[in-house]
C-alpha cells in the first residue's frame, strides 16, 4: 500500500476536488459547480484542466469512479460519471492538509497574518 505522503504537496486543485468528493460524491460539472461555491468564486475549474486531473487522481487511487449513482436521476445524460473518494485519497487529503496547517503555523509564528 502506499503512503499517504508520497504525493505531497498536492496541487490545489487536486485538494480541492479530494475535498468537494470527500464531503459527497460527485460527478465532473458537479465537482466545477461546488468549486466554484465554496471558493466563494475565487476558483473556476476549467473543464479540460478538470477532467485530466480527475484520470491522474483515478489513476494513483485517490478517487473511484461509481458503478451506481448517488441519487438516481431522470433525464440525465447516461455518460455521466459520478466519482468518490478512496481509503488513500481520504488519507492523502489529512496529510495534505496537516502539511498546510504547519505552513499556516509557520506564518502566524512569523506574524505574517497579522500585516507586520
Amino acid at each position: 500500500m502506499k503512503e499517504p505522503e508520497y504525493l505531497l504537496p498536492l496541487k490545489p486543485d487536486v485538494f480541492l476536488i479530494l475535498t468537494i468528493v470527500a464531503r459527497c460524491e460527485q460527478y465532473g460539472y458537479g465537482i466545477m459547480l461546488e468549486a466554484e461555491r465554496v471558493t466563494e468564486g475565487k476558483v473556476r475549474l476549467q473543464p479540460g484542466a478538470l477532467y485530466r486531473r480527475l484520470r491522474w487522481m483515478l489513476d494513483e487511487g485517490l478517487l473511484e469512479e461509481l458503478a451506481e449513482r448517488p441519487v438516481p436521476e431522470t433525464g440525465v445524460d447516461e455518460r455521466r460519471r459520478y466519482y468518490g473518494v478512496t481509503t488513500l485519497g481520504r488519507q492523502v487529503a489529512r496529510a495534505e492538509a496537516a502539511r498546510m496547517r504547519g505552513l499556516l503555523n509557520a506564518a502566524e509564528g512569523a506574524g505574517v497574518l497579522e500585516g507586520k
